[in-house]
This record gives C-alpha cells, sequence and structure tokens, in this order.
C-alpha cells in the first residue's frame, strides 16, 4: 500500500533551519539544515509512527488529494506487515 502526505515548510528566521510537516499524520514533523534534509528525516518519523500505529492495531491516515500540487512524501506499507499485525491481534484476543 502506498501513502502520500502533503509536507508543508517553515523556516526559522533566526537559525535558518527548516521544519518540515505533514498535516494528515497527526503534525508529524522534524527540521533540517535543508528541505531536502527535512523532508528526508522526516520519512524516517512518519514510517515510525505508522509502524506504531499499525502495531496498536490503528488505522493509517489516508492518503492527501494531490490536486493542486505542492511537495508530497510517498511512504510504502508493506502489507505483509499489515496482515502479519491483523493475524497477531487475532490471535491476542482469542
Amino acid at each position: 500500500m502506498r501513502c502520500v502526505y502533503r509536507v508543508d515548510f517553515e523556516t526559522d528566521p533566526n537559525t535558518g533551519q527548516v521544519t518540515a510537516k505533514l498535516p494528515s499524520l497527526n503534525h508529524t514533523a522534524d527540521f533540517g539544515d535543508t528541505a531536502e534534509e527535512a523532508v528526508t528525516n522526516l520519512r524516517e518519523l512518519a514510517a515510525g509512527f505508522i509502524e506504531v500505529l499499525l502495531d496498536e492495531g490503528k488505522a493509517v491516515p489516508p492518503s492527501d488529494a494531490t490536486e493542486g500540487g505542492g511537495v508530497f512524501l510517498a511512504l510504502e506499507i508493506r502489507e505483509d506487515r499489515r496482515r502479519r499485525k491483523a493475524m497477531s491481534n487475532r490471535r491476542a484476543h482469542k
């Protein structure tokens, strides 16, 4: 499964560091010296956040609409991981 989320950026006027944020993914955010570094850091953080959602049996937020342009972050969620987690949850509730 592929999820695509819109990325918002802010630049700190004092440090020049760039913050990249995913509003649709619980406002998950990370920073870097450049937009590229911020997105790289954000990708790792977002993947971890989604992993926690799956581990807790929670739904992954749906992808954002890409019409209208902007910057988007695409994340691949392995279906086998989702199935394994669902099977594990079923066993735990027996």
